[in-house]
């Protein structure tokens, strides 16, 4: 599925494309938020989950690298010889 094939869907379908497809890949916390980012095929969803309530506030689909920048920052990357 292509990101705008995702974008064109309800959000009933998406969630469903969601819930049945997306693999995460990586977290962060930032103040009361916790982010979950997702991978589905050639694109992302971040989820947005709020710490206090337990409750998700958010989803944001994106396919630029841009948006991964929170996540790369926490990455330790070691190279091995």
């Amino acid at each position: 599925m292509t990101f705008r094939q995702y974008k064109n869907l309800s959000e009933t379908d998406q969630e469903l494309v969601f819930w049945s497809r997306a693999v995460e890949v990586a977290s962060r916390i930032d103040n009361d938020s916790l982010y979950s980012l997702f991978q589905v095929d050639g694109f992302y969803i971040e989820v947005q989950y709020s710490i206090q309530f337990s409750v998700i506030i958010g989803f944001t689909a994106f396919d630029d690298i841009i948006h991964l920048d929170p996540y790369l920052a926490q990455m330790h990357i070691q190279i091995q010889d």
